[in-house]
């Protein structure tokens, strides 16, 4: 065959055990790309399309293969200097078991039946696992690779041709690399389909991906299609961001279907002028939330709780406190996430140098209706 395609990779790094088996398919896909001079210039996303994986798992196999020894890297921008920022873009070279080898060495008389210094040849001492101490195979003194790792009997190799026994370390770390991979699968789905993703804040939406579990990352984005059509039958033409969707939760804010587990709760409709009624729209008010007024009734998806018509005895707006205690902040968030439906509006505001928001009293009211302090407001 012409021009036949070869992988050139370090053959101690077939049995270092600090790898992952990821981690070896990498080298060999670097060393399948690599140019004359041994440079791999092929973009991360192409290589992690070749090997069927993410882009971050690629990435953590390439810097295990650099804390290892066995690939080094450059920054493809070279005009920046080395103590700048990190890099958007490296190249990688692989590291070869000897680049410093003697060429005159290899130079033997044609009467020579053994070539001595072929490590395969060379006889090589034995530690107490059947492991060579050096020779073909060892890998480099780099900062994470095994010196003692040559070719031989592996360590976890089990008896009575029992399959190779993993360490439990290994599998907890293929265990979350998976639950990363899984994450970012969820987080890259989640921007297709959320149509505010181009301008939203990148980061938050990150943290707001990363803080749920598998089960709420299925339903986050089985609630994106029910909760869009939501605001389209509401009327309401601005979409939330992407990260506030996924913070608050709002997919579980819909309507149960029928026969669900939270069937029960559905919308009741209140007299506009009665005690709940007065005490729902001061609650709406606290959240800067629209409330749905129907023919003279306020319609409502929550419970009639005394802790709902705790808000009916409120003074008027003006009389509200300002609220800029960090732990106050978060127990008002947490309540009216709790007993607010639908879209809201941001909840804190600046005033001066300060953050926070307007609320009849310090803490949200009791279960049974008491607020913490003897007044209101």
């Amino acid at each position: 065959m012409s021009n036949p395609r070869l992988s050139i990779i370090p053959a101690g790094a077939v049995t270092d055990r600090s790898l992952d088996p990821r981690d070896l398919q990498t080298l060999c896909l670097l060393g399948r790309h690599i140019d004359r001079a041994g440079w791999c210039t092929r973009s991360q996303v192409r290589m992690a399309a070749e090997l069927g994986c993410g882009r971050a798992t690629l990435q953590r196999s390439l810097d295990r293969l650099y804390e290892a020894g066995w690939v080094e890297k450059r920054r493809r921008d070279f005009w920046r200097p080395e103590d700048s920022a990190p890099s958007s873009s490296y190249a990688y070279r692989v590291k070869l078991d000897r680049d410093d080898c003697d060429l005159k060495s290899l130079a033997r008389d044609a009467e020579d039946d053994v070539e001595e210094s072929h490590a395969e040849n060379a006889e090589v001492p034995a530690n107490g696992e059947g492991v060579p101490a050096g020779g073909q195979g060892c890998p480099p003194m780099g900062r994470g690779a095994h010196p003692s790792a040559g070719t031989g009997a592996h360590a976890y190799v089990g008896t009575n041709n029992d399959p190779l026994e993993r360490p439990l370390k290994t599998i907890e770390r293929d265990a979350g690399a998976r639950a990363r991979d899984r994450k970012e699968r969820f987080k890259a789905e989640f921007r297709k389909r959320w149509p505010t993703a181009a301008v939203d804040d990148r980061n938050r939406t990150d943290y707001a991906a990363d803080a749920l579990t598998p089960d709420e990352e299925k339903a986050a984005l089985e609630g994106i299609g029910p909760f869009l059509g939501e605001l389209k039958r509401q009327g309401r033409k601005a979409v939330p961001a992407g990260w506030r969707y996924l913070e608050e939760k709002r997919w579980t804010l819909l309507k149960p279907s029928e026969g669900s587990a939270e069937g029960a709760v559905t919308s009741v409709a209140i007299e506009e002028g009665s005690e709940a009624g007065r005490a729902v729209a001061v609650l709406y008010a606290v959240a800067k939330a629209r409330l749905f007024v129907h023919g003279g009734k306020v319609v409502y998806r929550g419970g009639i709780t005394p802790q709902i018509l705790a808000f009916a005895a409120v003074n008027d707006k003006a009389s509200w406190r300002w609220i800029n205690d960090r732990q106050q902040i978060a127990a008002w968030q947490t309540f009216l996430a709790s007993h607010v439906f639908g879209v809201r509006t941001p909840l804190l505001e600046q005033r001066g140098n300060e953050i926070g928001l307007y609320a009849p009293g310090p803490w949200p009211p009791r279960k049974d209706g008491g607020w913490p302090e003897s007044a209101a407001a």
